[in-house]
């Protein structure tokens, strides 16, 4: 009883909010530093090691976010949180997140316009000498942007579903309940 009290007080959703701006912001730096690096998702020829180092740098630190809103948010919660609230403390970093970088992408290519110009000579080489894919190609050009941002928005919320659920898993404590 005590437990649902504190549950209906203490809500994750401005912790995960934050938690969602500073991965987001983190996101937005990377993308200048990925870019300075030469280390671009239209690279089609990177090394193996420049692929794994770019992945990490992206997706360990959404790890980590959603791992700190689940284990404060247990803090907060008198160190007991249930599988549920658990998943929905992380979930929500993830759903918060997902928009964000998706605002974050569709910013940046529409402010710079080489890395569009990038992407559509990626797919473009992609698309070899098939004249119908060049075709979809072309059209496809000023929506690239919006079509990356969603791809991130997704991917990130679908990863973020999936770490939310094992760190429920992990760091769910249910109190004992005494009934006499």
């Amino acid at each position: 009883m005590d437990q649902d009290l504190i549950e209906m007080e203490k809500k994750p959703n401005k912790l995960a909010f934050q938690a969602a701006i500073a991965f987001a912001l983190y996101f937005f730096v990377l993308i200048f530093v990925f870019k300075f690096l030469n280390i671009s998702p239209a690279n089609t020829h990177l090394s193996t090691a420049s692929k794994v180092v770019s992945q990490l740098l992206s997706y360990v630190p959404f790890f980590l976010a959603i791992v700190y809103v689940q284990t404060n948010h247990k803090k907060e919660l008198g160190d007991f949180m249930s599988f549920k609230r658990g998943f929905s403390a992380g979930f929500k970093v993830a759903a918060y997140a997902g928009l964000l970088l998706f605002l974050v992408q569709v910013i940046y290519y529409f402010v710079d316009k080489s890395a569009t110009d990038e992407l559509f000579a990626a797919a473009a080489e992609q698309a070899g000498d098939d004249a119908q894919k060049l075709k979809g190609v072309e059209m496809m050009r000023p929506y690239m942007g919006l079509f990356v941002g969603f791809g991130t928005a997704i991917t990130y919320t679908i990863i973020g579903l999936i770490a939310s659920l094992v760190g429920a898993a992990v760091f769910k404590k249910e109190r004992e309940s005494h009934i006499d």
